[in-house]
């Protein structure tokens, strides 16, 4: 399978999730991209509980979440690395 590149971005994994929970990310906000081609993508923003119009708010522990680890040819869920820089360095 064909592995997503958009620079800045990670695909949400399990240690992605992991490191949320064990960090006290409570929620997460999904945004759509809106790439173009044939890939449908969405950001996952942690600790977002303040959504805007068509965003979708989960809580980190639910299995919508869970089921964001799934791995789909035609939609990806991505992390910015903005938000993964924080987990690092909180470890660190």
């Amino acid at each position: 399978m064909k592995k997503v590149n958009i620079e800045g971005y990670v695909e949400f994994d399990a240690n992605i999730l992991k490191d949320w929970i064990d960090n006290g990310v409570n929620y997460v906000k999904i945004v759509n991209l809106n790439l173009r081609g044939s890939i449908e993508a969405f950001e996952l923003i942690p600790n977002s509980e303040i959504p805007e119009t068509g965003d979708l708010i989960h809580h980190i522990l639910s299995e919508d979440i869970e089921d964001l680890l799934e791995t789909m040819e035609k939609v990806k869920f991505l992390v910015h690395e903005i938000y993964l820089e924080e987990d690092e360095e909180e470890t660190a």
